[in-house]
């Protein structure tokens, strides 16, 4: 039976030139080869981690309303699926990007497995949208900005502050330093925008973990669902707790909604109504995901007439 299985399924050998080799029927080979999979001596596997599924990508697109959307398959644990997210973001961008753009990018785990994979690009500037969080320099904004540049020979501008502060005075005091502007100042131009997706309520999010307990039960009691640039929404799409936002060194609410094409990167079923809430808030018009959350999307209400309109 195992001499049988190996010579067809890795030696690639017909069933019949097998029966002759071996002296046998090639009902007897048949019979054998349904054995070593019945058994269990051979299992199949089907890997299909990162390929498209252009029916699902569709059905996605026209239930939310989008411009666009790229489903992939994706398994293995959270780390996993981002990887698989990130480098179909990676590729979405190779493809479609037109020199003399400007890119801007917000942070996130997604983000920076997206800049890990990023093929060569056109010719285009890159601005950062959000200040930094947290002490891990490969997932620093930063450096995502600088792997993206590096791919498209454009130029670079990040923003070396923290993306939250203590009071707005502060906040204010670094938008007008004049690195900081400078970034600032693009934002008005930015043609494409890469983001990823935070959801506070199921939690899962960097940003939620790194603000006070206080705060936190305060912010989803308003009615925080996601945040994308660590701007705050509902479920109803609408801007949460500006107030935050004014202790921020981001991307503006307005600015963010008047980008022409804003790209969402995530994965994972748990994130489906803060996806759901950033289309209704108007920013996202692509959507790069894996096959569970589109599916748990499309058990959503459909978002089409709400978008469009």
């Amino acid at each position: 039976m195992v001499l049988v299985a190996r010579r067809y399924y890795v030696d690639d050998i017909s069933k019949v030139q097998i029966a002759q080799d071996l002296g046998l029927s090639r009902f007897k080979v048949a019979r054998l080869l349904e054995q070593a999979r019945s058994t269990g001596v051979v299992t199949i596997t089907i890997d299909a981690d990162g390929l498209v599924d252009a029916e699902l990508s569709a059905r996605v697109c026209r239930h939310l309303g989008l411009d666009a959307a790229v489903v992939v398959e994706a398994s293995g644990d959270e780390n996993a699926v981002r990887r698989q997210v990130g480098e179909a973001a990676a590729r979405l961008l190779g493809e479609t990007l037109h020199a003399g753009e400007v890119l801007g990018l917000a942070w996130g785990r997604t983000l920076t497995a997206m800049s890990a994979a990023m093929p060569p690009l056109p010719r285009v500037d890159v601005v950062q949208l959000t200040g930094a969080i947290g002490g891990d320099v490969e997932e620093s904004p930063v450096e995502i900005i600088r792997r993206v540049a590096l791919r498209s020979g454009g130029s670079a501008r990040p923003i070396f502050a923290p993306l939250v502060v203590d009071d707005p005075r502060t906040a204010q005091a670094l938008r007008r330093q004049p690195d900081v502007a400078a970034a600032l100042r693009m934002f008005d131009s930015v043609t494409t925008a890469v983001v990823s997706v935070g959801s506070w309520d199921p939690p899962n999010s960097q940003l939620l973990r790194t603000i006070s307990e206080d705060e936190r039960a305060h912010l989803l009691q308003v009615g925080v669902r996601a945040e994308v640039a660590s701007l705050l929404v509902s479920d109803e799409g609408e801007l949460v707790a500006p107030d935050f936002q004014d202790r921020c060194v981001t991307i503006g609410f307005e600015q963010m909604r008047a980008i022409p094409r804003k790209i969402a990167a995530a994965g994972g079923a748990p994130k489906a109504r803060a996806v759901a809430a950033i289309v209704r808030a108007g920013l996202c018009t692509e959507l790069v995901t894996d096959r569970a959350l589109a599916e748990a999307l499309l058990q959503l209400p459909a978002l089409a007439s709400t978008t469009a309109s």
